[in-house]
């Protein structure tokens, strides 16, 4: 059963305004370890893998963040599946540090980092949530939330997920 785009946009509008008061970018911040980071921002060209090889995580924080965000999606009237994406330092690319299920707008299986989509970048620098455009073949919706540190900085985006048609197979 195909759901109303309005409905589900304003279901993860909600959504979004508890993911950003509840995710802690303190814990955001730590979850991938300097290592990984380090290995994302400046892959070594010759070993294509080697970043993939080396991505690792400190385990108390993304267990914390990853079971706050399924608790946050069970918030939902409708299906929904969550990430949280981070800058890549010095770059103007974004690798996600955690994501749930298998609907997703921006993460691609494999992809350590991506160009931030202008929607995510205007979430970095306003602090706004921020709906991603859709077009009429769009298969799903999703809304972007900042997630702030104690000094109210900006440190990653929780991306909220929903398919329009949640009966179709993720794969399809």
């Amino acid at each position: 059963m195909k759901l109303d785009s309005q409905e589900v946009l304003s279901e993860l509008t909600r959504l979004s305004r508890i993911a950003s008061g509840l995710v802690d970018g303190e814990d955001v911040k730590q979850i991938i370890t300097e290592h990984a980071m380090t290995n994302i921002a400046k892959p070594d060209t010759r070993y294509r893998f080697l970043s993939a090889d080396h991505y690792d995580v400190e385990h108390a924080p993304f267990l914390r963040m990853k079971k706050l965000l399924m608790r946050i999606e069970r918030l939902a009237n409708v299906v929904v599946n969550g990430a949280i994406w981070v800058r890549v330092p010095e770059t103007d690319a974004v690798t996600v540090a955690l994501h749930n299920g298998p609907h997703h707008r921006y993460y691609q299986f494999g992809s350590l980092q991506r160009q931030m989509p202008p929607e995510m970048k205007r979430a970095f620098e306003t602090g706004e949530t921020v709906a991603a455009p859709r077009s009429d073949d769009d298969t799903h919706a999703a809304v972007l939330a900042p997630i702030r540190d104690s000094l109210q900085d900006i440190v990653g985006v929780v991306e909220l997920t929903a398919p329009l048609d949640p009966d179709a197979p993720a794969w399809s």
